[in-house]
């Protein structure tokens, strides 16, 4: 039996996703962007349910979008569609009134990044780091990054990771701001559960609201962004540069 490609559960108040695609760097595959949909939604629709724990399966937390479906569909309508569903996932967990905690503990590289910028909190290992990724293989951002990491770190921080592919190491996202604490790699997941506890234990009537508040400047203006960025990866994904860099990853050793 296949397993399935995102691990989902809800106990005591708090639901547990979890990419379940490590042998591939738990890549986003349509499927995979669908079922992180269908989760959160599930999530939401439990009365209990007030706080969502994210993960990704393996030691990488998510190594962005998979190049393997990008160079089947190039640009056509298909191309089209799996960005739109990368970018409605996105959004539903920035509006969703579960606070969200990202265990990351590994790399977060591209959509992985934008999946990082779209929880609330964030916790790291000293394992972890963090990779704009996009300009390697010719694409514009997604995920929401384009937008949201300026907010995050600061728009020249933004830049350098964007337009140069320099990554940001556990330590440097914790003196940016993008995370807010780094453990050991065996310490994560029980920080994790134990933050979620606390959470759930607490004023849960008000976690929602502030999210909510705090949240409300940035999505004003998110949607459209995220619909731009949509066009501008779709178009390029068909540039014979970008095809050919695509190409050149695939055929490494080891992919």
């Amino acid at each position: 039996m296949t397993e399935p490609v995102v691990l989902f559960s809800i106990d005591a108040g708090v639901a547990s996703i979890t990419l379940n695609r490590p042998a591939v760097g738990n890549a986003m595959s349509r499927e995979l962007t669908e079922s992180l949909l269908r989760a959160i939604r599930d999530a939401e629709a439990d009365p209990d349910c007030r706080v969502v724990v994210l993960r990704g399966a393996g030691r990488v937390f998510c190594g962005g979008g998979d190049l393997n479906e990008i160079a089947r569909k190039g640009g056509d309508a298909e191309m089209h569609r799996m960005v739109t569903t990368l970018q409605d996932t996105m959004f539903a967990f920035a509006a969703s009134p579960l606070i969200i905690i990202g265990a990351v503990g590994g790399a977060a590289a591209g959509a992985g990044l934008g999946l990082v910028l779209n929880t609330d909190i964030v916790l790291a290992s000293t394992r972890a780091s963090f990779h704009g990724a996009y300009g390697a293989i010719g694409l514009t951002p997604d995920a929401g990054v384009s937008y949201l990491l300026p907010a995050a770190i600061g728009s020249k921080r933004a830049s350098a990771m964007l337009l140069t592919g320099s990554p940001a190491s556990a330590a440097d996202a914790l003196a940016w701001g993008l995370v807010a604490e780094v453990l050991e790699p065996d310490a994560l997941d029980a920080r994790a559960d134990e933050l979620a506890a606390r959470l759930v234990a607490g004023p849960t009537q008000v976690l929602g609201p502030t999210k909510k508040l705090l949240g409300a400047p940035a999505l004003a203006g998110y949607r459209a962004h995220l619909d731009a960025e949509a066009e501008s990866v779709t178009g390029y994904a068909a540039h014979p540069d970008t095809q050919k860099r695509i190409r050149a990853l695939l055929e490494k050793p080891g992919k």
